[in-house]
């Protein structure tokens, strides 16, 4: 029985002294770097998210040296996401897909190393795929088109 009361002494003495050496990282956001430390010397590595007034997650993502890396969710207050994005090396790269509250896909576009590339699409409020756009390394390339709300085809233009 002593060596049971000891053991858990022993325990409960370990995770004082665990609790006690951990510590809260204040991070601090300045022009899209993000630190560890209001002196802005030493770059932050790590999760992070942030919260509405009412507790629920406003936003989450990775932080790699200072900047995003990975992906980026923005959420509605109701918890449902806003935005998903995708960063390479504090960049833009990669799909970037938004929503409304109810959840409908309201937008998708592509990036590569931050500049528009690919497909970029556009719905209404009722799914109809509105606008449909091209991107080249950052240039408007082959036919954009548009549709109207019962999704014909309205206009086309070639780049």
């Amino acid at each position: 029985m002593k060596k049971i009361i000891n053991l858990l002494l022993m325990y409960v003495i370990a995770l004082t002294a665990t609790a006690q050496n951990r510590q809260t990282v204040s991070i601090v956001e300045k022009d899209g770097v993000y630190f560890t430390d209001a002196t802005q010397t030493q770059l932050y590595t790590g999760e992070y998210r942030e919260y509405y007034e009412n507790g629920s997650l406003k936003l989450e993502m990775q932080i790699k040296n200072g900047s995003p890396e990975g992906t980026y969710v923005v959420y509605f207050d109701n918890n449902k996401p806003k935005e998903i994005r995708s960063y390479k090396s504090g960049q833009f790269h990669g799909i970037w897909r938004s929503y409304n509250e109810d959840g409908l896909l309201i937008s998708e576009a592509e990036y590569k190393n931050d500049k528009k590339h690919g497909t970029w699409r556009i719905w209404d409020e009722n799914g109809v795929l509105r606008y449909e756009m091209h991107y080249n390394n950052g240039n408007k390339v082959g036919v954009w088109k548009m549709w109207n709300e019962k999704a014909e085809l309205t206009g086309e233009k070639k780049y």
